[in-house]
């Protein structure tokens, strides 16, 4: 359970930093605090973060109402970027469309990033080429993590059996082909080096003589940011409830506000750890703690799935997963592929450790443990 506060806190903090440094960009912030450029305290994350959280405690009505609003924005920015966008490509920019390896320089940051990948593999450290596709496939992987929100929400929807696999596949399917055609377009309109940490996609336009759209686009993706920060807040909320429900956590976080009929406390809880990690933790960092969680969480899923196969065959089950168990395997095996890609960090042997120390040793971490194996038996 700790290891999974942690990962939906620290997603949404990555996106509260990311939404913190849209914001800058449109209305020309201080970097220091609202960016991340000699960012100490991020301001920006954690107002979102506190705004949302009241939102998503309110209720579900309004928290639908809000992200509905903002997910249409969000899809008409990406399909704008793709279609004008696509004009100002230039060629070069995407030659060669895998840079060529580069080493790296011995006691450097980056050679210590790569010492978990070069542990596993043998590989010298190295920057770009086909070694740095896996790195960043493996870092960029929590792109992904905020689909599964939507089983999360199964119980308050209307026909869960029809709509919860169309909602699935569907935001997998559209999600996918935005996120593929937007990153296309940023980068063969600048070049992959000239790109901007806090917001790179308004920044190209500006970049191209754009100013206008930047701004637009800057707004918009600010919109958007929030819907999944909204999003990910709701889904917390609900998760521990579920767990309370069932015995795996204490009573008190399946009480329901008496007027709003939302888990309070369990998404109060959730808007506390994102306060704290996106006001205070660089969104690198964050990006790469929150993908080893979700790599995990995953292989979690696919492995359940084999075994629940096995041990309750007479589940009623609205959708089957197909191709059990070859699918979940395949599942397991791209996982398990992309770990010893991530990064490490000094002081952690890599990114894994860091977030194993820091999901073992923090307060919600321990203390979910400590109930876990009080009543997994009673549940």
């Amino acid at each position: 359970m700790g290891d999974l506060i942690l990962e939906f806190a620290l997603g949404t903090s990555v996106v509260a930093r990311g939404w913190s440094g849209y914001i800058a960009g449109v209305f020309n912030l201080p970097p220091a605090r609202f960016a991340e450029e000699g960012s100490i305290v991020n301001l920006g994350a954690i107002f979102i973060s506190l705004v949302l959280g009241w939102v998503a405690m309110r209720g579900i009505r309004e928290s639908k109402w809000v992200t509905n609003g903002l997910v249409i924005i969000k899809v008409l920015v990406c399909v704008f970027v793709i279609v004008v966008g696509v004009f100002y490509i230039k060629t070069a920019n995407l030659v060669p469309f895998i840079p060529l390896s580069a080493p790296v320089e011995a006691g450097s940051a980056e050679g210590l990033q790569a010492l978990l990948w070069q542990f596993v593999s043998g590989i010298e450290p190295s920057s770009y080429g086909v070694v740095g596709v896996f790195v960043a496939a493996a870092v960029v992987f929590f792109a992904y993590s905020g689909f599964e929100a939507i089983a999360n929400l199964g119980e308050e929807t209307k026909k869960p059996a029809k709509d919860m696999p169309m909602g699935l596949l569907g935001t997998l399917a559209i999600g996918t082909v935005l996120y593929v055609g937007v990153c296309l377009v940023v980068t063969g309109m600048v070049h992959y080096s000239k790109l901007s940490e806090g917001d790179a996609v308004a920044d190209v336009f500006t970049q191209n003589g754009l100013g206008w759209a930047g701004i637009l686009i800057g707004i918009a993706a600010v919109a958007g940011l929030s819907s999944v920060i909204l999003v990910d807040i709701v889904a917390m909320g609900r998760i521990g409830f579920a767990l309370s429900r069932d015995g795996l956590l204490p009573p008190i976080f399946s009480r329901i506000h008496p007027r709003w009929g939302t888990p309070v406390l369990m998404t109060a809880l959730t808007v506390g750890s994102v306060v704290l990690l996106s006001g205070l933790v660089p969104i690198a960092v964050l990006a790469e703690m929150v993908s080893i969680g979700t790599l995990l969480a995953f292989v979690g899923v696919s492995i359940a799935v084999v075994v629940l196969r096995k041990t309750s065959p007479d589940m009623k089950r609205p959708f089957r997963a197909p191709w059990v168990p070859i699918l979940p395997i395949v599942s397991v095996m791209a996982c398990w592929g992309l770990w010893p890609a991530l990064p490490s960090r000094p002081g952690c042997d890599s990114s894994s450790g860091c977030f194993w120390a820091s999901s073992s040793t923090s307060p919600t971490g321990t203390g979910s443990r400590v109930w876990l194996a009080r009543n997994v038996r009673r549940s």
